[in-house]
Protein backbone atom coordinates (compact mmCIF):
# COMPACT_ATOMS: atom_id res chain seq x y z
CA UNK A 1 0.00 0.00 0.00
CA UNK A 2 2.56 2.71 0.78
CA UNK A 3 4.64 1.51 -2.04
CA UNK A 4 1.95 1.75 -4.63
CA UNK A 5 0.86 5.30 -3.14
CA UNK A 6 4.80 6.04 -3.51
CA UNK A 7 4.75 5.41 -6.65
CA UNK A 8 1.60 7.29 -7.44
CA UNK A 9 3.39 10.49 -5.75
CA UNK A 10 6.71 9.81 -7.71
CA UNK A 11 4.85 9.73 -11.01
CA UNK A 12 3.03 12.88 -10.62
CA UNK A 13 5.98 14.63 -9.34
CA UNK A 14 8.12 13.18 -12.44
CA UNK A 15 4.42 14.52 -14.97
CA UNK A 16 4.75 17.93 -13.08
CA UNK A 17 8.84 18.15 -14.45
CA UNK A 18 8.20 16.70 -17.84
CA UNK A 19 5.09 19.23 -18.15
CA UNK A 20 7.50 22.39 -16.37
CA UNK A 21 10.57 21.36 -19.01
CA UNK A 22 8.25 21.68 -22.26
CA UNK A 23 5.96 24.87 -21.00
CA UNK A 24 8.92 27.59 -19.85
CA UNK A 25 10.75 27.05 -23.62
CA UNK A 26 7.61 27.38 -24.97
CA UNK A 27 6.42 30.32 -23.29
CA UNK A 28 10.04 32.22 -23.81
CA UNK A 29 10.09 31.44 -27.45
CA UNK A 30 6.36 32.92 -28.02
CA UNK A 31 7.55 36.12 -26.15
CA UNK A 32 10.70 36.13 -28.24
CA UNK A 33 9.73 35.51 -32.02
CA UNK A 34 8.89 38.52 -33.13
CA UNK A 35 12.23 40.53 -33.89
CA UNK A 36 13.68 43.62 -32.88
CA UNK A 37 12.61 46.44 -34.94
CA UNK A 38 15.70 48.54 -36.25
CA UNK A 39 16.49 52.32 -35.93
CA UNK A 40 15.43 53.33 -39.55
CA UNK A 41 12.05 51.30 -38.68
CA UNK A 42 11.28 53.33 -35.44
CA UNK A 43 12.29 56.19 -37.27
CA UNK A 44 9.86 55.72 -39.86
CA UNK A 45 7.19 54.41 -37.52
CA UNK A 46 7.59 57.64 -35.61
CA UNK A 47 7.89 60.49 -38.59
CA UNK A 48 4.61 58.57 -39.72
CA UNK A 49 2.67 59.83 -36.53
CA UNK A 50 4.07 63.20 -36.85
CA UNK A 51 7.42 63.33 -34.89
CA UNK A 52 10.68 64.70 -36.02
CA UNK A 53 13.21 62.39 -34.43
CA UNK A 54 16.28 63.60 -32.93
CA UNK A 55 17.64 60.70 -31.48
CA UNK A 56 17.57 56.96 -31.11
CA UNK A 57 19.11 55.19 -28.23
CA UNK A 58 18.66 51.74 -26.80
CA UNK A 59 18.22 51.75 -22.65
CA UNK A 60 16.77 49.11 -20.50
CA UNK A 61 15.02 46.62 -22.85
CA UNK A 62 13.40 49.89 -24.56
CA UNK A 63 14.15 52.40 -27.66
CA UNK A 64 14.61 55.82 -25.88
CA UNK A 65 13.99 58.93 -28.80
CA UNK A 66 14.36 61.87 -28.08
CA UNK A 67 12.12 64.39 -31.04
CA UNK A 68 10.14 67.19 -31.35
CA UNK A 69 6.13 66.38 -31.49
CA UNK A 70 3.93 67.99 -34.17
CA UNK A 71 3.20 70.54 -31.68
CA UNK A 72 7.05 71.46 -32.57
CA UNK A 73 8.05 70.28 -28.46
CA UNK A 74 10.72 68.22 -27.17
CA UNK A 75 9.44 64.80 -25.88
CA UNK A 76 11.25 61.94 -24.38
CA UNK A 77 9.53 58.71 -26.31
CA UNK A 78 10.02 55.47 -24.75
CA UNK A 79 8.99 52.70 -27.00
CA UNK A 80 8.85 48.51 -27.10
CA UNK A 81 12.04 47.35 -29.38
CA UNK A 82 9.77 44.65 -30.72
CA UNK A 83 6.41 46.11 -31.07
CA UNK A 84 7.53 49.89 -31.50
CA UNK A 85 4.65 50.46 -29.74
CA UNK A 86 5.17 54.29 -27.39
CA UNK A 87 4.77 52.71 -23.30
CA UNK A 88 5.50 56.25 -22.29
CA UNK A 89 5.91 60.17 -22.70
CA UNK A 90 8.06 62.36 -21.06
CA UNK A 91 8.43 66.24 -21.99
CA UNK A 92 12.43 67.14 -22.47
CA UNK A 93 14.11 70.18 -22.93
CA UNK A 94 17.28 68.38 -24.59
CA UNK A 95 16.14 68.22 -28.38
CA UNK A 96 19.02 70.43 -29.31
CA UNK A 97 21.94 69.02 -27.18
CA UNK A 98 23.82 71.28 -24.75
CA UNK A 99 25.00 74.26 -26.79
CA UNK A 100 21.50 75.35 -28.08
CA UNK A 101 19.93 74.79 -25.06
CA UNK A 102 21.87 77.49 -22.95
CA UNK A 103 21.64 79.94 -25.82
CA UNK A 104 24.55 78.71 -27.46
CA UNK A 105 27.34 79.81 -25.41
CA UNK A 106 30.65 77.29 -25.26
CA UNK A 107 32.02 76.41 -21.70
Amino acid sequence: MKNTFRSRIAAAAAALVLVGAFAVPAYAQSSNTQPELTLSQIESRLSGQGFRVVEIERDDGLYEVKAFNDQNRCVELHLDRRSGEIVRTESDDDCYGDDRRRGGRNR
